[in-house]
C-alpha cells in the first residue's frame, strides 16, 4: 500500500510540474486559484480513496493471494493425482499387452497343433484312398479278365463251331446228335 501511495504522490508531483509549464507556455501569469483548488480536491479525493479502499483492496488481493495459492495447491494435487492414474494406466496397459502377447502364443501354438492335426488326417484319408483305388482298381482287373475271358470263350467257340461247319460230314452230325439225346436220357 506504501507503493501506492509514493506512485500516487509521484504522478501529483509529475502533473504539478507539467501544468506550471503549460500556463507559461500559454502566457498565464501561473496558478490561479481556480486550479489550485482542483489540485488540493483531487489530492483529498486521491487520499480519502487511498484510505478507504487500503482494506478492501488489501482484504480483496489477500484473499485472491490465498485463492490462487489453493487454486496451484489443488492443481499440484490433481497433477499428482493425474500422474498416479497415468502410472496406474500404464501398468494396467503393460499387463494387457503382455496378456495379449501370451494370447497371441497360445493361438500360435494352438494353431500349429490343429494344423499338424488335419496333416495327419489328411495323411489318413490319402492312405484310405489310396487302398479304396487299389481295390476298385483289383476289382476292375478281374472284370476285365472275365470280360476276356468270356470273349475269348466266345471267339472260341465260334471258331471251333465254324471250324466243325467246314470239317464235319452230315452222318457225323447225326451221330453227334444221338449222343446228346442219349445223355439226356441217362442225366433224367
Amino acid at each position: 500500500m506504501r507503493k501506492f501511495n509514493r506512485l500516487l504522490g509521484l504522478s501529483l508531483w509529475v502533473q504539478f510540474l507539467g501544468v506550471g509549464n503549460l500556463w507559461a507556455a500559454g502566457g498565464g501569469g501561473g496558478f490561479s486559484g481556480e486550479v489550485i483548488w482542483q489540485i488540493i480536491a483531487f489530492l483529498l479525493l486521491g487520499f480519502f480513496l487511498a484510505k478507504m479502499l487500503k482494506k478492501p483492496l488489501g482484504a480483496f488481493l489477500a484473499k485472491r493471494r490465498e485463492e490462487i495459492r489453493s487454486s496451484l495447491d489443488q492443481a499440484s494435487k490433481k497433477e499428482s493425482e493425474a500422474q498416479r492414474l497415468l502410472g496406474d494406466w500404464e501398468k494396467k496397459l503393460e499387463a494387457l499387452s503382455q496378456e495379449v502377447r501370451d494370447l497371441q502364443e497360445t493361438i500360435r501354438k494352438e494353431g500349429e497343433e490343429e494344423r499338424k492335426k488335419i496333416i495327419e488326417r489328411a495323411e489318413e484319408e490319402g492312405e484310405r484312398v489310396r487302398k479304396q483305388a487299389q481295390i476298385i482298381a483289383e476289382h476292375e482287373v478281374k472284370k476285365a479278365r472275365m470280360a476276356l475271358k468270356k470273349e475269348m470263350v466266345d471267339l472260341s467257340l465260334e471258331l471251333t463251331e465254324k471250324l466243325l461247319k467246314e470239317k464235319i460230314q452230315p452222318q457225323d452230325q447225326e451221330r453227334l446228335v444221338h449222343e446228346y439225346i442219349g445223355k439226356m436220357r441217362e442225366l433224367r
